[in-house]
């Protein structure tokens, strides 16, 4: 990913996608995490099949007046619907046996502000759920090499049998 400076402002650029294997990566350093998984005879894993609702829809029977935004830039200040989405998280690359332990890898190259509390959240429903999951965070491809490393040493070549859904 890379930051344009402009007139003292920065402006970010979205992770270009990239199709490989039959996959389709949101980043280059995904690719590249999968690529170095799959170099490293690593392939008892899943990319992006194991989705964790950290909380489930609801409705909102009160009222709920917040700003807005249209299409074509028009702001407003109305009440909003009632129906609350569920809040999911999708991560990367998962290894997780059927005893709830194994491992997740999720690449960060760049971190926007939502992510740190999404994270956080995840984290606490691991744990309210009685997972044993060791979390990768690699934000470069030298951490990413760094993860891997530290998965073949603590899982072995014959990583994990049985992946599971979620």
């Amino acid at each position: 990913m890379r930051i344009k400076r402009k007139k003292g402002n920065q402006k970010i650029k979205n992770a270009k996608s990239h199709e490989f294997d039959g996959h389709k990566f949101r980043s280059g350093l995904e690719l590249f995490c999968y690529k170095s998984l799959i170099g490293s005879d690593i392939t008892d894993f899943k990319y992006e099949e194991v989705k964790f609702t950290l909380l489930e829809k609801f409705e909102y029977n009160q009222s709920s007046f917040e700003p807005f935004e249209k299409k074509g830039g028009i702001k407003g200040f109305n009440e909003l619907s009632k129906n609350i989405r569920a809040i999911t998280y999708l991560p990367d690359f998962t290894c997780i046996k059927e005893d709830k332990t194994g491992w997740i890898i999720e690449t960060k190259g760049f971190q926007r502000g939502e992510f740190s509390n999404k994270w956080k959240y995840f984290k606490k429903y691991l744990v309210d759920n009685g997972y044993n999951l060791t979390l990768y965070l690699p934000d470069t491809q030298k951490n990413v090499l760094l993860t891997i490393e530290h998965i073949k040493n603590n899982y072995g070549h014959n990583l994990v049998k049985k992946n599971m859904d979620v």
